[in-house]
């Protein structure tokens, strides 16, 4: 008798330590899924900001290329423009033009040999 009480009391203790374990390892599993749910949010978002500053990187860089491109136009304008204006300043003071310039507008005669004066710089 003694010993069925024994028995019956360890049985009743070890279900007891079992039904605890039990709730606990439940326990445990709710909060492991949690934790992971936690892991999964957090890695998505670490996920999400990375994505986020590699297509700003990439924005700015095609913003950059394109104000490049915009500036190297506007350069070669402006060189072409600058090369035309060389070309229009020769041919503005060629002396070929100012004489003609001198003599038909100007109404303009060269000097007679008796006109012309030479001194001496000394």
């Amino acid at each position: 008798m003694v010993v069925a009480e024994r028995d019956l009391q360890r049985r009743n203790f070890y279900q007891e330590q079992h039904e605890i374990n039990r709730r606990y390892r439940r326990k445990q599993q709710v909060k492991d899924r949690q934790n992971h749910k936690a892991t999964y949010i957090v890695r998505l978002v670490v996920t999400a900001l990375l994505a986020f500053l590699l297509l700003s990187r990439f924005a700015y860089i095609t913003e950059s290329q394109y104000r490049l491109h915009t500036l190297q136009s506007e350069i070669n304008n402006i060189e072409s423009q600058n090369e035309r204006l060389r070309v229009e300043i020769a041919s503005l003071k060629s002396v070929a033009r100012i004489e003609e310039i001198a003599k038909n507008k100007l109404n303009m005669k060269e000097p007679r040999n008796d006109q012309i004066i030479y001194l001496n710089a000394n």
